[in-house]
């Protein structure tokens, strides 16, 4: 596959990801890099799924202004995400993550199941979330762990807070935290050199797909009923379970 193909058929593989980042305020990464990686070097899907995500979630907080009410939940959740990475890039170093990528894929399957079919309704009805609690904590940095140890933190942290927070409060906190992460994980393999320079174009060409996805699916966001919010989480759920076994 010559250059050119590659970079279009990666542009449109992001706007179909990231209409449903659009939607939800997560998952393009699953999408983009469970396919990408069949036609490109997976590490470098990897690297360009992060800084899509860097521009995805970055165009829609300059959409929704109301993503930065929530700063005080939101930036301290994304500080224990990071930590929670670091601490799972260390023990990957040290061993090898097969059984527990297993063990938490299971888990994560069973838990999207629940959320498609028991019609999972949300506990929390405020409209802002102002502080963290040890729980919280302890779900960020658990979620970065597994980040950081697997490659894919979302779902743990997406399981917490889709099961209380309806789906505005959910989105407008999950775009900051994720973009957060992205920028961290982009700068790392930035540091370390991982950056294909020679590939310059995959970082024009595809981040326009990004933003046409996310304004599509930002613009139909709110046509949405919480029920079908909470079965598409759980259908993004299930893929990503799949993915950590297979």
């Amino acid at each position: 596959m010559d250059t050119i193909q590659l970079i279009i058929i990666l542009g449109f593989l992001a706007l179909f990801a990231h209409i449903i980042k659009g939607l939800t305020g997560f998952g393009p990464a699953i999408i983009f890099v469970s396919i990408g990686s069949m036609i490109h070097n997976p590490l470098e899907i990897i690297i360009l799924a992060s800084f899509l995500d860097i521009v995805g979630g970055g165009y829609l907080s300059v959409l929704n202004k109301h993503f930065l009410q929530n700063k005080n939940y939101w930036f301290p959740m994304g500080l224990t995400m990071i930590t929670g990475a670091v601490l799972g890039a260390l023990t990957l170093y040290l061993l090898p993550p097969d059984i527990f990528k297993y063990l938490l894929g299971l888990s994560i399957i069973l838990i999207a199941i629940w959320f498609i079919f028991k019609n999972v309704e949300p506990n929390n009805k405020s409209e802002n979330k102002n502080h963290i609690n040890f729980i919280d904590g302890f779900v960020g940095i658990f979620s970065g762990f597994c980040g950081g140890f697997t490659g894919m933190g979302g779902p743990p942290l997406i399981i917490y807070l889709g099961s209380k927070l309806k789906k505005d409060l959910f989105r407008s906190i999950i775009v900051p935290i994720f973009l957060m992460a992205s920028m961290a994980r982009f700068s790392t393999y930035g540091a370390l050199g991982m950056i294909d320079t020679s590939s310059l174009f995959l970082y024009i060409i595809p981040p326009i797909g990004v933003i046409i996805g996310n304004h599509i699916g930002n613009k139909y966001f709110k046509h949405v009923e919480q029920k079908w919010f909470t079965i598409l989480i759980g259908v993004i759920l299930l893929l990503s379970g799949i993915k950590l076994i297979l």
